[in-house]
């Protein structure tokens, strides 16, 4: 939801694709994945590895040595002996599964881009930290070429620890990331006190199916966020999507008004539309008093109902397709300047979940039975309450005859968006 180097989009999808490979140190004429230097390795002579996702610490101690620099390397070497003394699956072993992850954190930061390697050390470290697979990837071993690759925008970082990072998860690049999560009030400890020791989570991201959109999830999938819960924060100008509100696929609307930790001066347009500068203090004022915020909360099993951790997949919210308008209290017969009672409601509902909207404009208009316009009298336009009503408390008509009431509707903030209008039942305008 958010640059200072603002590139027109089919250039950033360009820089992309130009990054998809990098030229290797060893021979810069060969273009290929660049991951630690030979000389710099700590190898163990091409032992062999396990399946991805088994856990084999024979099998993380080789790809340690291919991973990581040598002096590295040998450090990480210790955490995974000191690992396989505490056995796999235990509290311990757990909590040295993670600051070997900072480890991974760290050198997918500093540019290794060794994404076979990185992947099934990932994928064994987590085989060896869980053995409840409610705990691990849905899809498991995982996918995480996304994750460890620095020339994308992946996202991978460990939180809860008290030596790890307490600010937000954002996706690469990190001084102009797309997307983002964080606790919507207090910090990571808070939010992971309601789980089993050691209380620390891996969040990994990649950009989701469309431009708009960014796939969050997080290991132990059992994670259970405590408080207000968690919240995902996304680069989207809302000025420019006229069609769609952003909207999470599991949980409802999400907290944007607290997005500011994705700063509009820098935040990347890379994955939507050039934003518009400030556009976040639109989106905070906009689509914060448009909706009542929900915030994202992790279940057992995934994030209310989702099946894979966080999923912040964004979609359309169709309040401008169906039926989203309705009349819920129509207008009855009347003496011409009686006002019509009971008064005229107008329902606005968002034809995906069928929540109410609120916040929307919704103006009346008059036509009598030939479909010509009518003089209709009193406030016209009214804003939906919490429920999605527009009450209609003052109308009359200034002539007799059949008329029908028209509905039509703009949201609050997005005038582009146009709400789908509705019909009333005729009523008749007597002498």
């Amino acid at each position: 939801m958010h640059i200072g180097r603002r590139v027109a989009p089919v250039l950033i999808f360009a820089l992309l694709a130009a990054c998809g490979e990098a030229k290797s140190p060893l021979n810069p004429a060969v273009t290929g994945r660049v991951g630690t230097p030979m000389a710099d390795r700590d190898d163990d002579g091409g032992g062999t590895i396990a399946p991805p996702g088994t856990c084999s610490f024979s099998s993380l101690s080789t790809l340690a040595g291919r991973y990581f620099p040598s002096l590295e390397a040998r450090a990480v070497k210790a955490l995974i002996s000191s690992m396989q003394k505490a056995h796999a699956g235990t509290t311990a072993a757990q909590n040295t599964g993670f600051d070997i992850l900072v480890h991974v954190v760290g050198n997918v930061n500093a540019g290794n881009t060794d994404v076979t390697d990185g992947g099934n050390l990932v994928n064994g470290l987590l085989a060896c930290m869980y053995t409840n697979a409610a705990d691990l990837p849905l899809t498991f071993p995982e996918d995480f070429s996304v994750a460890l690759d620095p020339a994308q925008h992946g996202a991978l970082d460990v939180r809860g620890g008290p030596s790890d990072s307490t600010g937000p998860v954002v996706n690469r690049p990190a001084t102009a990331p797309f997307s983002g999560v964080k606790p919507v009030n207090g910090a990571w400890t808070d939010l992971l006190a309601g789980n089993p020791a050691p209380n620390r989570i891996l969040l990994y991201g990649r950009p989701g199916s469309t431009s708009t959109s960014y796939d969050w999830k997080v290991v132990p999938r059992s994670t259970v966020f405590a408080g207000a819960g968690a919240e995902v924060g996304l680069c989207i100008d809302v000025s420019t999507n006229t069609k769609s509100l952003m909207h999470e696929e599991n949980v409802g609307l999400l907290p944007f008004e607290d997005a500011a930790f994705l700063d509009p001066v820098s935040c990347s347009p890379s994955l939507a539309a050039v934003v518009k500068p400030g556009f976040l203090k639109q989106l905070a004022s906009a689509v914060g008093s448009v909706f009542i915020p929900k915030s994202l909360y992790a279940n057992p099993g995934g994030l209310a109902g989702s099946t894979s951790g966080i999923h912040s997949e964004f979609g359309p919210l169709a309040i401008d397709s169906g039926a989203p308008m309705g009349f819920v209290a129509e207008p009855t017969n009347v003496k011409v300047n009686q006002i019509i009672k009971p008064a005229v409601q107008v329902l606005v509902t968002d034809a995906k979940t069928g929540d109410p909207i609120p916040n929307v404009a919704v103006t009346l208009t008059s036509f009598n039975n030939n479909g010509t316009p009518a003089q209709l009298n009193g406030t016209l336009t009214q804003i939906t309450n919490g429920a999605g009503i527009a009450t209609f408390g003052d109308l009359s008509q200034v002539k007799p005859g059949g008329y029908l009431l028209s509905a039509s509707g703009t949201v609050g903030g997005r005038p582009a968006i146009q709400v789908s209008g509705a019909t009333s039942t005729r009523f008749n305008v007597h002498p």
